[in-house]
């Protein structure tokens, strides 16, 4: 019976990360309303855009949280903490699909960029406007996958820190426990903050470099010069590196979403594929600007800030558990130098 129990983990844990799979596709995938929603909200300007995009966003939370809140209930009820465990590991027993599937956006993003760097045929930019549309619904789905798990994974960390703390119950009402859940609240919004930061002075610097290069190099606006491509990579790694210092010291499935449903919605009104993506205009009309205003203010979210908060979480349970048995001899430091 024991078998059968942990079986069901498993089984409650795939299916929790299909229902997430399949939620995040209808909310970041051209094909299906919410994302045809947020473009046509581009005819009447960017705010709208960026309105409809995080309103989309924050509504795309909702059935995931009930599928991983049922999957921590049912594998509890079998197995307690173990059971939970169990259940993360289901959810990442399709971690080598997830991992492909993740990888291939970036691919096809960047085949596309450098189609249309190349100058080649306006076919060929369809047919990776195409794939990286795709690409942008295959990697949120898989950026579903590991935030599923990382919330599952961290619950079963948080049950053995009890255990290797010796703490028999928590009482939500007392301070200490109270200030300790709203500074854990805190601590996504401060680390989304940074990593939100880091991308804006990273796309501050290359700017800058762009127009210098444009005033300073003669015939590259004109094109018969080559700009200087080395510089810009250089900038653009030493700004990533550098400024990822901070969170490293140190609401994701949410910017993970918003981030792909607006560049989704962009690549919906280029592709002009079907009568309401024509009606919106082709490129450079005024609803395409405004998507295109969308996709950039999605793009440090479901690239940076949405995927670092699994990094936070686990960071924060794993951090715990290998403080606990301090925690238990010394208890809080800082509780016992106020009191």
């Amino acid at each position: 019976w024991l078998c059968r129990q942990l079986f069901l983990c498993v089984a409650v844990g795939l299916w929790a990360g299909l229902i997430i799979g399949f939620v995040t596709e209808y909310y970041t995938s051209n094909a299906y309303s919410p994302v045809q929603d947020v473009a046509d909200s581009c005819r009447t300007g960017a705010a709208t855009n960026v309105i409809f995009g995080l309103a989309l966003g924050y509504k795309s939370v909702i059935i995931p949280i009930f599928a991983i809140a049922v999957s921590i209930f049912v594998s509890f009820s079998f197995a307690a903490m173990y059971g939970v465990a169990v259940a993360a590991l289901g959810m990442l027993s399709t971690i080598a699909t997830g991992l492909a599937i993740d990888a291939y956006g970036p691919i096809s993003d960047n085949a596309g960029g450098i189609a249309e760097m190349a100058g080649m045929s306006h076919r060929i930019r369809e047919r990776t406007d195409a794939l990286d549309a795709a690409g942008n619904t295959t990697a949120a789905i898989g950026k579903g996958f590991a935030i599923g798990s990382a919330a599952l994974v961290s619950l079963a960390l948080f049950g053995a820190f009890v255990s290797r703390a010796g703490i028999t119950t928590v009482d939500v009402l007392t301070p200490k426990v109270f200030i300790g859940l709203l500074v854990g609240s805190m601590l996504p919004y401060w680390f989304s903050a940074m990593t939100m930061k880091s991308v804006g002075s990273a796309a501050l610097k290359m700017v800058e470099e762009v127009r210098r290069q444009f005033n300073t190099i003669p015939g590259l606006m004109e094109g018969t010069a080559k700009p200087d491509y080395a510089t810009c990579v250089t900038i653009s790694t030493d700004a990533s590196i550098k400024e990822m210092i901070p969170p490293g010291a140190l609401i994701a499935i949410s910017a993970s979403n918003t981030g792909g449903a607006w560049d989704n919605a962009k690549k919906y009104i280029e592709a002009g594929a079907s009568e309401h993506a024509r009606s919106l205009g082709p490129k450079g009309s005024d609803p395409h600007k405004a998507a295109v205003i969308g996709d950039t203010i999605g793009d440090p979210l479901k690239d940076t800030s949405g995927p670092s908060l699994n990094i936070l979480i686990k960071l924060m349970a794993v951090e715990s558990l290998v403080f606990a048995p301090f925690f238990a001899t010394h208890g809080g430091l800082l509780f016992k130098i106020w009191s």
